[in-house]
């Protein structure tokens, strides 16, 4: 099944290797969503050894983004590119965090590095920061002097092991002030280098987690939120989906963000042909909670399959239309679809392929995402009805699919000759 670069067997030999819970499933939502949660959960120390930090096998790397269709979801955008790092957030049972930088609301998540097929490339992550590090004004690519206060200030921050900081008591206390207050404004603070093979590094990334809970602890509050999120650093990318970066899903934290997560599953499908989850983030509110991932099957925009595609291309031709609803007494906006011979001939089994064909095509049109009559439902509606064509239209030359038609059961489908009014 290729819904995701490490196929399920691949899944479950690696959550068997590290204690995590079966991946028997063949919904990869769940099984996505049952994998985070362990990860999130995985509190080792280490990878095995103290040149192996433990971001490479536990924990979930994380970036948020700003949903757009000029660019592609997984790209390095044009700012990190000339800063020379990409900014993540790393997030565990104990390096947790109450909101997204800038208050975003969906991005993707990482596969970890250890657990990639040989053939995916790990991300190189360079440092980290217990939280938002003002990346975009630091040299190194991101980790090194906080160059803004260099005309009023003779400090030199860079890498924490290398002015002498290497344990969490003493990036925090380089961090406050004698009065107690925090100098979050000037970026006076340094980075743990945290590069893979690097020796201690493993130990610098514990220490980096733990600064993190000590801030947390003392209430430290920053960007409007009681805890933050930290910051990681990673090199910059080849793009090449979809080995490169390797990613496990989509992700949303509350009803704003699913059109974010949805228009990374339309860009992932339409670039790779693989179904990637779109995974609803909870974040805690306190320390005390814990973060969760869960899989919603109803608001997906591309659908987990159980078997390989059949058909090289299910759809012909699909445009949109207007037509005359005598139900809706007014015009309806309608994607008026041309099978394939092959898609004609769709069983049940195909049949998320077919509907993940019109969705990368047709769903970030106005006509489909806009709707106003079914703005909740239109998705599951559209293949409903794309289901009910081909009960009683198979043979009819196209097949009309209107998003403003309400969510229905199949027997109501039917009996309405896929035309229903009411849900």
């Amino acid at each position: 099944m290729a819904a995701i670069k490490r196929p399920l067997s691949m899944l479950a030999a690696a959550a068997a290797c590290i204690g995590f819970p079966s991946l028997a499933s063949a919904d990869i939502g769940a099984d996505t969503a049952q994998l985070l949660t362990a990860m999130y959960n995985d509190t080792r120390q280490d990878c095995g050894s103290a040149t192996q930090p433990a971001y490479l096998c536990s924990g979930v790397m994380l970036r948020a983004t700003t949903p757009s269709t000029a660019y592609q979801f997984y790209s390095v955008s044009p700012s990190a590119q000339q800063i020379g790092g990409v900014s993540v957030s790393y997030l565990r049972r104990d390096a947790k965090y109450q909101h997204l930088a800038f208050g975003m609301t969906s991005g993707f998540i990482f596969d970890n590095a250890m657990d990639n097929p040989a053939e995916h490339s790990d991300h190189l992550v360079k440092c980290i920061f217990p939280l938002d590090g003002v990346t975009d004004s630091r040299g190194d690519g991101g980790c090194g002097d906080y160059q803004r206060n260099d005309n009023v200030a003779k400090v030199v921050e860079g890498y924490c092991d290398r002015i002498g900081v290497t344990t969490a008591e003493q990036w925090v206390d380089r961090y406050f002030d004698a009065r107690g207050s925090y100098r979050a404004a000037n970026g006076m603070y340094c980075a743990f280098d945290v590069r893979p093979g690097r020796a201690g590094s493993a130990q610098a990334f514990r220490q980096s987690l733990r600064a993190e809970a000590l801030l947390a602890a003392r209430g430290l509050k920053f960007n409007g939120g009681k805890f933050q999120e930290n910051e990681l650093i990673l090199a910059p990318w080849n793009v090449a989906a979809p080995n490169s970066p390797s990613i496990l899903a989509s992700f949303y934290v509350n009803a704003s963000g699913l059109a974010g997560a949805r228009l990374s599953q339309v860009q992932w499908y339409q670039a790779t042909r693989q179904v990637l989850p779109a995974i609803a983030l909870t974040l805690p509110n306190s320390l005390q909670e814990e973060a969760r991932f869960n899989y919603e099957a109803d608001r997906q925009a591309i659908l987990p399959v159980s078997e390989a595609p059949r058909c090289d291309r299910y759809v012909q031709e699909a445009k949109w239309t207007g037509r005359y609803d005598a139900g809706f007494r007014k015009n309806l906006v309608s994607l008026e679809v041309v099978p394939t011979e092959c898609g004609r001939a769709t069983q049940s089994t195909q049949t998320n392929h077919f509907f993940n064909e019109l969705v990368a095509n047709h769903y970030l049109a106005a006509e489909w995402t806009n709707n106003t009559d079914n703005p909740a439902d239109n998705l599951r509606s559209m293949r409903r009805q794309l289901v009910c064509a081909m009960n009683i239209e198979r043979n009819k030359a196209s097949w009309s699919l209107e998003p403003s038609r309400p969510y229905t059961t199949h027997e109501k489908s039917l009996a309405a000759g896929c035309n229903n009014v009411l849900p």
